[in-house]
């Protein structure tokens, strides 16, 4: 037994075991007794406390009584009863055997109240004896000690002795057990000397006698032989392997290295000593810094120490003997712990390449020089062009529009829009920002900051297309749409603001939100209530500021020059802020146009520019005499649909959902979706179907930038999200019986039209929200009976009055009985272009803003108005919406489109809801005579 110390330690475990389980089962046993005891001491406590609290005044001869009741037999205590009168008496016994009490003891037992009753009671146990005290209502009180019974133990009883007997049993058979197994053992030991890693090629089964050996071993030896099959097979592959690696490496055109943690060298390929004449000897020791260096401090010291090094780094840098450049791709390995242990290197020669690219710098500064000369001509051609322009700009503001007809005057607001258009171009092309302010005339009148913001982004549209940023513009609801102001002078602040805060975005999105600021909020919405039909609100708590927050999010690269700009703009409008100081004459030449402007009108600029988080500026302008009109209007019909939106930006998701919270849209947006979304959304959908209509705004940057293929793909997790993405979106589009309006910066035409044929709607960034509800109307409203006219606010004086705001009419002569067109159209540009190219083949034209307009202006002339040019898309009401209207009320008036949209399910749309002919933007004169002349009954 002594060559089996497994057996030995195995029987010895098992006695240790038997008795562990002899020791719990009699300390099992001990315990249990003495539990009892302790709950008989209670017992007899609560006994007493029971008998006592049915006296209302126990007596001594009470007391006396109680303790003579079976309860008490064989119990030794300890009781001392006080009564009111502090009259004392003590009772006592001791079983036989036992010591007396010594002294007479009153223990110090905390009493609790019960909830029930007067009488207070409490015991506390030790290991001996249980102390508690009771007091009763009339003022008796006893202090009690109970001693609790000695353990008497029956060893003759079986409890005691039948377990031992029962491990003194088992041990026996433990013993017989092992000794059995120890042949066993001797056969197995036996075959596995024999066995051999190289000897086998073949699986043979172990010799064993199958009668003298159990189950077990023949299974534990028939495992033994496979095991040594296996590894002799493993053996000839690894070895198989480790000759194709060397191959590999030793043939690869590209130097390769492996360097173990603390820098040294243990291996490079032949290609290595090919470059750097030096034969690999496993005795001599290499650094990587005996063959290549970097220019650079920091790269130097990261080859000097190696085991700082924890990502795949790419680094430049040259060989020492030969002054070859080479890309160096240095990539660490980790241990089973995560620990570095080594390092593989592989060098690329790059020399040619950095030979081409500082030629090519080279060229570049020969432009660089060529455009710091064209540079200095700009003062001249400033010169040249800023008078004339100035002076008719001059010329026009001089001029009493009082003077003019209404043709007139909307020429004479054409050009003047116009030219002030071209001098802010001309500034911001030649770089002229500086003028002096005290000159410049200010003309304060009643401007809408909604169009003007509108007008603002359509100038830098193209300009956020071609450095392929987003450009986001929202109009907070309850801001005034009318503020006093200067037109001219706001429009080009927030031109120089948007242009500056584009140019220093390197990617991602720019942003104009206009929004009201005030010391006192508005009520919040009762619980029923949509925030958008509470347009009084906003008069009983008058703003004081108007705030156009322009911000890019993403990367910025903010010049030095504008971070000196914003500086100092931030020192002059906070100067509690700033230490005082006397700007230089180069400061104030560098500071920027729109604070001076903005000082002017009595307002400033906050601005903070970081590399990471982006351009944030902020005009706030007084708001003085503000006229609120409804931006966004409230329709019953916005309620029951479900917009599902998938965002590119944040910032533009945050808008939308401003604006469903405002209108009362029931509205989910997401930024990112995975097929974890579409579950939820299509639970969420199936639970509102009955009375939500879904549609789908999808961003077409989101779409393109998760559904484009690669050449390389990511590896691991950022693959599989990104399959995961475009598998969703796959699924959102499959949708058939959900509308969907696709969302983008770049035109229609250049969308695939595979995928506009799966969408329902488009519309261009920035997002125009009127276009928006508009054609989440078109795709969900059915047509309706009754319209009533449009109520505005009059901007003199408030009133609410009933009239068709906008419409532009052409006043001719009444005895020339002309037809009369109406025009419905919502931008003002080719208002005017279709009511000049009708004026000169003879009709009389009046225009309307939106579809709700024209019906209006129908019901008001229906007997004069001889056809109607029908625009498809605006706001409010869209073309299609608004001739479903005119055909519902049983009106057969010619009504022609005039879209932008050329295509085959816009042409069909349009016939589908009763339109007579289809002609498309820009308006063909001859085409839209023809349809005129065939169409108008003389």
């Amino acid at each position: 037994m002594q060559q089996f110390q497994s057996l030995q330690r195995l029987l010895l475990f098992y006695t240790v075991t038997l008795l562990a389980m002899l020791s719990l089962y009699y300390f099992a046993q001990f315990d249990d007794l003495n539990t009892h005891n302790h709950q008989q001491s209670i017992d007899t406590f609560e006994s007493l406390q029971h008998a006592v609290t049915e006296h209302a005044e126990p007596l001594n001869s009470d007391l006396q009584e109680i303790l003579t009741e079976p309860s008490f037999a064989g119990v030794s205590y300890q009781i001392i009863s006080m009564m009111p009168s502090g009259q004392t008496h003590i009772h006592r016994y001791v079983r036989p055997n036992e010591r007396a009490f010594a002294t007479v003891t009153f223990p110090n037992v905390l009493t609790s109240l019960p909830s029930d009753s007067n009488n207070y009671s409490a015991y506390k146990l030790n290991s001996s004896n249980l102390t508690g005290t009771i007091e009763l209502e009339s003022g008796h009180k006893l202090y009690i000690i109970l001693r609790h019974k000695p353990l008497e133990i029956d060893w003759i009883s079986y409890r005691y002795w039948l377990p031992l007997m029962t491990a003194i049993m088992f041990f026996i058979m433990a013993l017989l057990y092992t000794l059995n197994r120890q042949s066993n053992w001797q056969q197995l030991i036996a075959y596995t000397d024999n066995l051999s890693s190289k000897a086998k090629d073949a699986y043979l089964p172990p010799p064993f006698i199958n009668k003298n050996s159990t189950a077990e071993f023949l299974r534990l030896g028939h495992a033994l032989s496979r095991i040594s099959y296996q590894l002799h097979s493993n053996h000839r592959r690894i070895q198989t392997l480790q000759h194709r690696l060397e191959r590999l490496v030793e043939q690869a055109p590209l130097p390769m290295v492996m360097i173990m943690r603390h820098g040294q060298i243990s291996f490079f390929n032949q290609r290595f000593e090919q470059i750097f004449a030096t034969p690999f000897q496993s005795d001599t020791n290499y650094q990587l810094t005996d063959f290549v260096s970097a220019d650079d401090e920091p790269t130097q010291l990261l080859l000097q120490k190696l085991s700082n090094l924890y990502v795949t780094r790419t680094l430049n840098v040259h060989g020492l003997e030969n002054q070859q450049a080479y890309q160096l791709h240095i990539t660490p390995w980790f241990g089973e712990h995560g620990q570095v242990h080594g390092f593989t290197v592989l060098l690329n020669n790059v020399n040619e390449i950095i030979h081409q690219n500082a030629h090519l710098q080279q060229q570049n500064q020969q432009l660089q020089g060529k455009i710091d000369e064209f540079n200095g001509l700009k003062p001249a051609i400033y010169h040249e062009l800023h008078r004339p322009l100035e002076t008719m700009i001059d010329t026009l503001e001089a001029m009493n529009p009082e003077t003019f007809s209404v043709q007139q005057n909307a020429l004479l607001q054409t050009l003047m829009r116009s030219s002030d258009s071209m001098l802010t171009k001309l500034n911001d092309m030649l770089g002229v920002g500086e003028f002096d302010v005290k000159k410049t005339r200010l003309r304060i009148e009643s401007v809408d900051i909604y169009k003007l913001g509108q007008h603002v982004n359509d100038l830098v549209t193209d300009d956020t297309r071609r450095q392929g940023l987003e450009l986001h513009y929202f109009f907070a609801p309850s801001c005034p749409r009318y503020i006093s102001t200067d037109h001219k002078r706001l429009c080009q602040i927030l031109l120089n603001l948007l242009d500056s805060t584009i140019t220093s975005t390197l990617a991602g999105s720019v942003s104009l939100t206009i929004e009201a600021i005030t010391d006192n909020p508005l009520p919040s919405a009762t619980k029923n209530e949509p925030l958008a039909i509470r347009e009084d609100s906003t008069t009983k708590n008058p703003h004081n500021w108007v705030k156009f927050s322009l911000q890019s999010t993403g990367t910025s690269n903010p010049s030095q020059q504008q971070a000196q700009h914003f500086t100092y703009i931030n020192q002059a409008n906070n100067p509690a802020n700033y230490p005082v100081q006397q700007p230089s004459i180069e400061a104030i030449l560098e500071l920027n146009t729109a604070n001076s402007f903005a000082q002017l009108l009595g307002g400033f600029i906050e601005s903070n520019s970081t590399a990471d988080e982006g351009i944030s500026i902020d005009l706030y302008l007084p708001c003085h005499r503000p006229n609120y009109q409804p931006v966004y209007r409230f329709h019953e019909q916005l309620t029951h649909i479900h917009l599902v939106a998938v965002m590119n930006q944040t910032l533009g998701a945050e808008h939308l959902q401003r604006l469903c919270d405002y209108l009362s849209i029931p509205a989910t947006i997401h930024t990112s979706i995975n097929s974890a979304t579409i579950r939820q959304l299509t639970k969420q959908l199936s639970e509102n179907a009955q009375t939500l209509a879904p549609i789908l705004l999808l961003d077409y940057e989101y779409y393109e930038s998760n559904t484009i293929v690669f050449p390389k793909p990511a590896e691991g997790d950022d693959k599989t999200i990104s399959h995961n993405r475009r598998k969703a979106l796959s699924q959102l589009l499959a949708t058939i019986s959900m509308p969907k309006i696709l969302l983008s910066m770049k035109p229609e035409r250049r969308i695939s039209s595979v995928l506009l044929d799966q969408c329902d709607g488009f519309l261009a960034k920035p997002l125009d929200s009127a276009l928006l509800l508009s054609e989440l109307l078109r795709l969900t409203l059915p047509a309706r009976q009754t319209f009533a006219p449009i109520q505005k606010v009059n901007k003199e004086n408030g009133a609410l009055v009933t009239e068709t705001d906008n419409v532009i009419t052409d006043t001719v002569n009444d005895e020339i009985a002309a037809p009369l067109i109406l025009v419905v159209e919502d931008s003002p540009t080719n208002q005017k272009i279709a009511c000049k190219i009708l004026t000169k083949l003879g009709y009389r034209t009046v225009v309307a803003e939106d579809g709700q307009q024209a019906l209006s202006q129908l019901q008001a002339q229906h007997k004069e108005i001889a056809l109607i040019l029908m625009d498809c898309r605006m706001p409010v009401m869209d073309g299609l919406q608004a001739t479903q209207a005119i055909r519902a009320q049983g009106n057969d008036i010619p009504i022609v489109a005039l879209t932008a949209n050329n295509s085959t399910e816009d042409r069909d749309a349009c016939f589908a809801v009763g339109m007579d002919e289809f002609l498309t933007k820009p308006i063909n004169k001859n085409k839209l005579q023809t349809v005129l002349q065939s169409l108008i009954k003389n």
